[in-house]
């Protein structure tokens, strides 16, 4: 695959365009809101560490520095949970436009990015509250009173998240992969040394012997690149229905079998990403009740470290896998598309009866795929119970989103690859049936110009 980047200039002008925006993103959240001192960005030792730790990872890790991209993209995040929801049959309005197709999908759109921008304005006094109430975060030299800061870094906050959800986009239109996830994924990945500089810490200390610290050390890498494989086939594993186009006859060699792919996961990183901005939403209304039993309740029982905020966190995903499963599969539609093309799934009558086939199927596989995916999320914290360290634990919510995502980014750039052989490929035929048919041309000129000397010589 590398030699095709290298060769298909269309492909890696993608990359390079993909890679200076991630360059120009990860810039942005090295550069502190000016007026505000940032006094500790570790996220540790407070009751408000797992509300800012889960916006940090969906924001694309801003928030540590208390930069311009401190929200990232979390608000577009929500808002987009918010309109999907409403849109399943909640508000008529929004359910008409979710069946319009393309229209409707760009209206939805504009509503969405309104909703993104009230979402910001309540999200960014959250942050601000929460960094300020804890310490992380003091008034600078630049302003005279608390609240002009306050107001200070909102706007440049939401002004930020604005520009993030751009860089998005303009990813996805103009490079490679999905540009929200792709953001998100660079943060976890600028966390990484620290990741394993803490883990460092914990195998070799003082304590300990360094010989056996390192070995140790080594058998936890050896386990996680484990953990990577074991996830990664987890995410391409598939179930395949054998499908059948009316008039051919059913080939039963399995090599020409044609199928339907069904993923274990077929909701890919969407719910782990989007249960992870819904736990937040109670911590984020809560930083509007200061030193009061409300927040200090909402703060301890919905953080995944609590036994409540981890089922809760738990089941969400679930749901969500289960949502969005059905969401990009589309039994009806693919039922529907599956009847104009005169083609069927194996042993199953066209029309209902696949379109239930698929529900069925669907949620069945969704299942495992749910409950897995719940557990890997999970597990860090569910180790905590068990004494062991957060920060030593496999698995978590940055696990899955940077082995989705880097799936994801792979499989679309082999398409594209694909999709540019193709093309060229059908412009080779074309000049070639050209070039063809003027040869014939000639050479038929040149036979009848023949036919007529000789007959005229007769």
């Amino acid at each position: 695959m590398i030699r095709e980047i290298f060769t298909n200039w269309k492909i890696l002008k993608r990359i390079l365009i993909t890679l200076i925006f991630i360059l120009l993103f990860r810039l942005g959240t090295l550069i502190t809101i000016p007026g505000v001192t940032v006094t500790n960005n570790d996220f540790a030792g407070d009751t408000n560490s797992q509300f800012l730790s889960l916006l940090n990872i969906i924001g694309g890790g801003g928030l540590l520095t208390f930069s311009i991209f401190a929200l990232g993209v979390t608000p577009y995040i929500t808002a987009s949970i918010i309109i999907q929801l409403l849109s399943a049959d909640v508000i008529p309005y929004l359910t008409r436009l979710n069946k319009q197709g393309e229209k409707g999908r760009i209206k939805i759109e504009k509503i969405t990015r309104i909703v993104t921008i009230f979402i910001a304005i309540i999200q960014g006094f959250a942050i601000v509250f929460a960094m300020n109430s804890a310490g992380y975060i003091e008034q600078g030299t630049l302003f005279e009173s608390e609240w002009a800061m306050i107001l200070f870094a909102v706007l440049i906050m939401v002004t930020g998240s604005m520009i993030s959800i751009w860089i998005a986009d303009e990813i996805t239109m103009r490079g490679v992969g999905n540009g929200t996830s792709l953001l998100i994924a660079t943060g976890i990945v600028a966390r990484i040394p620290y990741k394993f500089e803490n883990i460092w810490g914990l195998f070799i200390n003082d304590d300990s012997f360094v010989f056996t610290g390192f070995i140790l050390f080594l058998f936890y890498l050896a386990v996680a690149i484990l953990f990577v494989f074991l996830l990664s086939f987890f995410e391409i594993s598939e179930r395949r229905i054998p499908i059948q186009q009316t008039g051919k006859g059913l080939n039963l060699e399995e090599d020409k079998q044609t199928y339907l792919p069904l993923k274990i996961n077929p909701a890919g990183v969407v719910p782990v990403i989007f249960a992870s901005a819904i736990i937040t939403l109670p911590p984020t209304i809560a930083q509007f009740f200061p030193d009061s039993a409300f927040k200090e309740w909402v703060i301890i029982n919905f953080s995944l470290t609590s036994a409540l905020g981890l089922t809760l966190y738990g089941l969400l995903i679930i749901a969500f896998t289960y949502f969005y499963a059905q969401i990009n599969i589309n039994p009806e539609e693919t039922a529907k598309n599956f009847q104009k093309s005169s083609t069927f799934i194996v042993g199953i009558k066209p029309g209902k009866e696949t379109e239930k086939y698929l529900v069925r199927t669907v949620n069945s596989v969704s299942t495992y795929g749910a409950f897995l995916l719940a557990f890997i999320a999970t597990l860090p914290f569910i180790l905590t119970f068990f004494g062991i360290s957060q920060s030593a634990a496999l698995g978590g919510t940055g696990l899955i989103i940077l082995v989705s995502v880097g799936i994801d980014t792979t499989d679309q750039i082999k398409s594209r690859i694909l999709a540019e052989q193709t093309k060229t490929h059908a412009k080779v035929t074309a000049n070639l049936d050209k070039s063809y048919k003027i040869n014939k041309d000639v050479d038929n000129k040149k036979r009848n110009k023949k036919e007529q000397e000789d007959d005229w010589l007769l």
